[in-house]
């Protein structure tokens, strides 16, 4: 009797377990079109029900962050992450989503930190946060620690254009000025060898990006005293900063090396 009466509450409690669920994948959908349609606050009304129905999944809670996100509720969108976190805290997703949020839009390098640390934790071949990782670095002035992430990466050979051309910066303020010319010089190759196939802003992001490049490398040639050559590349630099720097270089080179050396990445 007793065996009977186990078994019955077990299949209930499973009946209404799956009735949940699906009531969570409805709310989802249901918010997800109304997202669609502009119902930003619909959306995330309805996103709070499929979180409710479905304690265990944070897919609604993620959903939930970034209609708060669009909203510019920052501290909301955070909140759902936390709590994304808190359901399942060997997923990866919500600390990325979170670092993302922290480094964007809450400035709080620290936090961004932690959660990109905690990717990397469960997710260790997560390339792309490991180079959001070394951006946080260089912002809080740990070009020791952002350089051993950018250096995994090149070893492995995950490294971007964009995280090449940082660690060769790093390298230029660090005492190895050579090795951070070198790399800057392949940052730029490789990101000149996609310019052809971008349109529109993307490719005006992608010239000014190179014309920036030009002028590091002009910058790590005189680290390295090297100030012919770097003249040479100035003087035909399309920067607006152009003229300062040629004149600086003219009149007090000395000055320039102690600017490049002492200038923030970020």
């Amino acid at each position: 009797m007793v065996f009977r009466v186990s078994a019955g509450f077990l299949v209930g409690a499973l009946v209404l377990l799956a009735v949940a669920l699906r009531l969570s994948e409805y709310y989802l959908v249901e918010g997800q079109q109304l997202s669609a349609a502009g119902d930003v606050q619909g959306a995330i009304d309805y996103s709070q029900m499929a979180a409710r129905f479905d304690p265990f999944d944070t897919e609604a809670l993620e959903t939930r962050s970034l209609l708060f996100e669009q909203q510019a509720r920052y501290e909301d969108a955070a909140g759902a992450l936390r709590e994304a976190i808190r359901r399942d805290p060997h997923n990866y997703i919500p600390y990325l989503m979170l670092g993302n949020l922290q480094l964007n839009e809450l400035d709080d390098l620290d936090a961004a930190e932690e959660s990109y640390r905690n990717v990397l934790r469960l997710n260790p071949q997560e390339n792309t946060v490991r180079e959001a990782l070394g951006q946080v670095l260089i912002q809080q002035g740990e070009l020791g620690e952002a350089k051993d992430q950018y250096e995994k990466l090149r070893r492995e050979g995950n490294i971007s254009f964009q995280g090449l051309y940082d660690l060769g910066r790093i390298h230029v303020r660090t005492g190895q000025p050579q090795e951070g010319l070198q790399a800057i010089k392949h940052a730029r190759q490789r990101a000149e060898s996609g310019l052809d196939e971008l349109e529109g802003p993307l490719k005006r992001t992608r010239k000014q990006l190179l014309v920036s490049m030009e002028l590091a490398i002009a910058d790590a040639l005189v680290v390295q005293g090297r100030y012919s050559e770097a003249r040479e590349i100035i003087s035909q630099s399309q920067s607006p900063q152009a003229p300062a720097l040629l004149q600086l270089l003219d009149s007090n080179p000395d000055a320039y090396r102690e600017s490049v050396l002492t200038s923030e990445i970020y």
